[in-house]
């Protein structure tokens, strides 16, 4: 296991990152292999068990909200946390996108035997933390999928790292490549600084919840349901088409007080009574 204070894979140049199986586990007859822990790390956590468990919990989740044989997009898709319990499900189809090259190199090799029902492609983003030879900023990426031609978009752990241009375009982009009536599960952190609706950095970004919607139906979803807490992450449920179900806390609580200031208004115009 990874020390608490050390960061693995940040020792290796990004070409010669070990690319092996998890050798302490490896792949039996018709499975599928696991990552080594350096891989694990980089896309999520080291610890096998967290792995497994963070993985199969995303996997229930949004496999409640599937149409059957879907097509899956999993973005920031990592060395396969998700794709592996998605694989079970034999009339799903899967793309999953990262632009940590290395773990798409793994998955591509470890998921092979899944055949045309599961892509992985690259993506050679910008990023100071994961790609600083990349050459195309996110907000100009163009997702490598028709329009109109996926049923449910995983962001899982993702947008806790976008950038605001970044996050609008994505937001933008799974519209664009969601069938209508289709979905997208995100999820976010719901704390930014004080007297701010977005902040942070590559590192860990935080969204006010009624910000999120707010963006969210500006690029063409609608909020269907804030799902719950995820691991410490919160996870919205978004849908093509419709209008907005969820409404945070905050917002209720303002349009509560407005209803409440325009009942007083009321009542005070009202003329007393003259007695008779």
């Amino acid at each position: 296991m990874a020390a608490a204070n050390k960061v693995m894979w940040r020792g290796f140049p990004l070409e010669s990152l070990p690319l092996m199986d998890e050798q302490a586990w490896p792949p039996q007859p018709h499975t599928l292999a696991i990552p080594n822990e350096v891989l694990r790390e980089a896309s999520s956590v080291s610890d096998l068990a967290a792995f497994f468990a963070i993985g199969e919990a995303w996997a229930q989740m949004v496999s409640r909200y599937l149409p059957a044989n879907p097509t899956v997009l999993d973005l920031g898709c990592g060395c396969g946390k998700l794709a592996r319990f998605f694989y079970l499900n034999p009339g799903l189809r899967y793309v999953g996108i990262d632009l940590f090259k290395p773990a798409i190199a793994w998955c591509q090799r470890a998921f092979a035997l899944a055949g045309d029902r599961f892509r992985f492609e690259h993506f050679n983003g910008i990023s100071e933390v994961y790609n600083p030879g990349g050459d195309i900023a996110a907000r100009d990426y163009v997702f490598p999928l028709e329009t109109d031609s996926v049923d449910m978009t995983v962001c899982a752990s993702l947008y806790t790292h976008l950038l605001e241009p970044d996050a609008r375009h994505y937001l933008a982009e799974i519209c664009r490549i969601t069938r209508p009536g289709g979905a997208a599960i995100i999820s976010i952190h719901v704390k930014p600084a004080l007297g701010k609706s977005f902040s942070g950095d590559e590192a860990r970004i935080d969204i006010a919840e009624g910000y999120f919607v707010k963006l969210a139906e500006a690029a063409g979803l609608s909020v269907e349901a804030r799902i719950g807490v995820i691991y410490g992450q919160t996870a919205f449920l978004l849908r093509k088409g419709g209008v907005s179900r969820f409404q945070p806390e905050g917002l209720m609580e303002s349009a509560k007080r407005g209803l409440r200031k325009a009942g007083a208004a009321v009542t005070l115009k009202r003329s007393p009574r003259t007695p008779t």
